[in-house]
This record gives C-alpha cells, structure tokens and sequence, in this order.
C-alpha cells in the first residue's frame, strides 16, 4: 500500500510540473530613456520585463506608457500631492510599451528575466 502511494504522489510530482510555465533567470538591466514623444520598445522573445521604477525629469507634470493603445500613468509630480506609482509591472514577451507618449520625459528601470524551460 506504501508503494501505491509513493507512486501516485510521483506520478502527481510530475504531472504538475510538467504544467508549470518555467523559470526566471536573471538576464541584465535595463535603463531606457524617452523624451516626452515616447519611445516603443518590445519585450524580446523568450524574456519578461520587470519595470521597477520610473523617474520624470519635469515637475508638475505625469509620466505614462501605452500598452494595447490604452495609457497608464506611472508616475505624478506636483506641488500639491505626492508622487504614486504602481511598481513593480511585468510584461510579458511580445509586448509592446510606449513610455513617454505625450506625457513628461523621463526614465524607466526594468530588469529582465530569460524564461528558462
């Protein structure tokens, strides 16, 4: 009865991971800049991005990036409220992110991660 047991829970051991999507390894970071137009950068396959912080180089104003055509504003600075923000934002491979946009220049911190099988 031990080794009926002991054989499901190994033969559940490895059902499971074989659905797990795989690791992350650490891979390099990333410091991109964009002026207030926007700069469009894409999540090269087989990576993630792990956007970290965010920083703007004007005062009273917001910095943003569009995802899927949609804006999200990371960040704002005024005399009257505190900074927020929403970090850390993952993204996955494929996606495209425009920081900047119409919004203050500024720059952005990610650090990326190789998807390892």
């Amino acid at each position: 009865m031990k080794t009926f047991y002991l054989l499901i829970l190994f033969i559940g051991y490895f059902h499971l991971s074989s659905l797990s999507q795989g690791n992350l390894q650490f891979n390099q970071v990333l410091n991109i800049e964009f002026p207030s137009t926007g700069t469009t950068v894409t999540v090269p396959s087989g990576k993630v991005w792990k956007l970290e912080n965010c920083m703007i180089t004007s005062t009273n104003f917001y910095a943003c990036m569009v995802v899927n055509g949609q804006i999200y504003y990371m960040r704002q600075h005024n005399t009257s409220s505190s900074a927020w923000d929403n970090f850390p934002f993952w993204f996955a491979e494929g996606k495209t992110i425009t920081f900047g946009g119409g919004c203050s220049p500024g720059i952005v911190s990610i650090i990326e991660f190789n998807v390892v099988p």
